[in-house]
């Protein structure tokens, strides 16, 4: 398309933001998927010095693990264009989730401290501060909050407070920080601390006016902590330390928030995903994705679908009610469950979404001629016969409007697409699957009784894994006669289409798995969730 701008091989498609560094774009990789690509300011890339700062802390920042991060996929130099390219994150930033739906509580406040003392104790396990956390730095996905921009602000020469006071938010700042001192992952405590407290209360806790006031009260003056929960304030208090030796660090920040308990980021990550509802806030970007020109239909293997037996019979929904839960006592629940490789609900969790399946509860279990399903530990693998498709259904339907499945699974034997669906109904055989395969591929297929299945998206390109692939599947609400639906794996958005010809609509959800060869496939489910989504 004429135009259009690229940078670094990336399709630059809309302004998603701009800050003091540059801008963020919107942007198609060269293989057809979405990131966030941030293209610096060409008066500092044209610097030497900060092409080195460049190299050398971009390195850094590639070293992070993605738990309830944004992390870096690629950096470079395109001419005189620096350019930064994370996973793009599909969601509110929490200034906005709060400036238009007011203050967090509850389980979602809880997640989204938990979630971003995660997300501090990967960014400095790899030797990285993040230096500028704020609100307008953590985005909301529909899987729990993503810091991002860690390690940006030193990109730029911070040997003084003013220019530390530039790239980075008065109201965040540690007192350390405000009087030009060296800083370290103390000092993202500190931030914390404040991006928690402006979470759940809707305020500074240093309060707004001109910056050099905000700094005189972050030295001299303590926070303002009043509406915040009580079981976060004292944690709050901590990390709002004057004095950085003082302050938890986050891995304590994190065990604090665990009732005692330790837990590894890629533990506390899943915690966060099984509590994490949402603010309630549409994505920033609603804009349909198409495949890109060289993406094309995957070829269909074999006859008609072959329908496997009985399902399983379906459960009453519990009735439509939103009810805290103690966290810690809750979360310490799952912390033993993810310990010992068992999901645990807690009760008070039962009665409302998200569904966390326990695999030996009424799931379809047996030999048919498609092949076998069974439970084994606590798992649930599907075993399919050659020209078979098997799918199994959950033992609960899925709530009204929009809905996220996630599994996580990995295969064992053969070769062919695996993975969940939403908007099914065993009794026609109608539904939206949603697949990986082992040699690296994705796919969106619209199935109908009777019929072939229908491309909507694939097969395309992902990075391959060597364990449990995490799939995540979005079936939206169907307003309008259209259905959005968005596909991950292992965190990172690979696919988002609109089927507009006569959608589905709520129903039911499940896994499924498909040989493609004259071998048997054999797929191990560890978990399974339904959750809603946000309308």
């Amino acid at each position: 398309m004429s135009g259009e701008r690229v940078v670094g091989g990336y399709v630059l498609r809309r302004v998603l933001g701009r800050g003091g560094m540059g801008e963020v774009h919107l942007a198609t990789t060269p293989a057809g998927g979405l990131a966030a690509v941030k293209v610096i300011h060409p008066s500092l890339a044209r610097d030497p010095a900060f092409r080195r700062r460049f190299e050398r802390e971009v390195a850094a920042a590639r070293r992070v693990a993605r738990f309830c991060t944004a992390p870096v996929l690629d950096a470079g130099m395109d001419g005189d264009v620096a350019y930064l390219v994370t996973e793009y994150v599909k969601g509110p930033d929490l200034a906005q989730a709060v400036r238009e739906r007011g203050p967090l509580s509850g389980s979602d406040l809880e997640a989204l401290a938990v979630g971003i003392a995660t997300a501090l104790a990967a960014i400095h396990g790899a030797g990285v501060v993040h230096r500028d956390l704020k609100p307008s730095n953590v985005l909301l996905s529909p899987l729990g909050p993503r810091v991002i921009d860690f390690g940006i602000a030193r990109l730029v020469d911070s040997d003084s407070v003013v220019s530390q006071s530039i790239l980075g938010t008065p109201a965040f700042m540690a007192p350390e920080q405000v009087r030009g001192e060296p800083l370290g992952p103390a000092a993202d405590v500190w931030a914390w601390g404040g991006v928690i407290a402006f979470a759940g209360t809707g305020r500074l806790v240093f309060g707004g006016g001109a910056p050099a006031e905000v700094l005189y009260r972050i030295v001299n003056e303590g926070p303002r902590l009043d509406g915040l929960d009580e079981g976060l304030r004292e944690v709050v208090e901590r990390a709002l330390a004057k004095d950085a030796r003082l302050r938890p660090t986050a891995q304590q920040l994190l065990e604090s928030l665990m009732g005692g308990r330790r837990l590894s980021p890629a533990s506390a990550t899943e915690v966060v995903e099984r509590t994490w509802t949402g603010p309630g806030l549409p994505a920033t970007d609603a804009t349909p994705v198409r495949p890109a020109p060289s993406v094309r239909p995957a070829p269909q293997q074999g006859a008609d679908v072959r329908r496997a037996p009985q399902m399983g019979a379906d459960v009453p929904i519990a009735p439509k009610v939103r009810r805290r839960w103690p966290w810690v006592a809750g979360a310490a629940g799952l912390v033993v469950a993810l310990a010992v490789g068992v999901v645990v609900v807690p009760q008070v969790l039962a009665e409302r979404w998200p569904y966390d399946a326990k695999f030996a509860d009424s799931w379809a279990t047996g030999t048919s001629g498609g092949g076998n399903a069974r439970v084994v530990g606590t798992g649930y693998v599907l075993t399919a016969e050659p020209g078979w498709r098997l799918w199994k259904s959950a033992p609960r339907s899925e709530p009204d409007g929009g809905v996220l499945v996630t599994a996580r699974a990995r295969l064992e034997q053969g070769s062919g697409d695996y993975g969940v669906w939403c908007h099914g109904s065993t009794g026609s055989g109608d539904r939206y699957e949603f697949g990986v395969n082992g040699a690296g591929r994705a796919t969106i297929v619209k199935r109908r009784a009777g019929q072939k299945g229908t491309p909507l998206y694939g097969p395309a390109a992902i990075k391959g894994s060597t364990g449990y692939e995490r799939i995540v599947a979005e079936c939206g609400g169907g307003d309008a006669g259209r259905v959005a639906l968005r596909m991950w794996v292992d965190d990172r958005l690979v696919a988002e289409v609109t089927d507009g010809g006569d959608p589905l609509g709520t129903g039911e959800a499940g896994v499924h798995a498909a040989p493609d060869t004259k071998e048997s496939l054999r797929v191990r489910f560890e978990s399974f969730t339904i959750a809603r989504t946000k309308s």
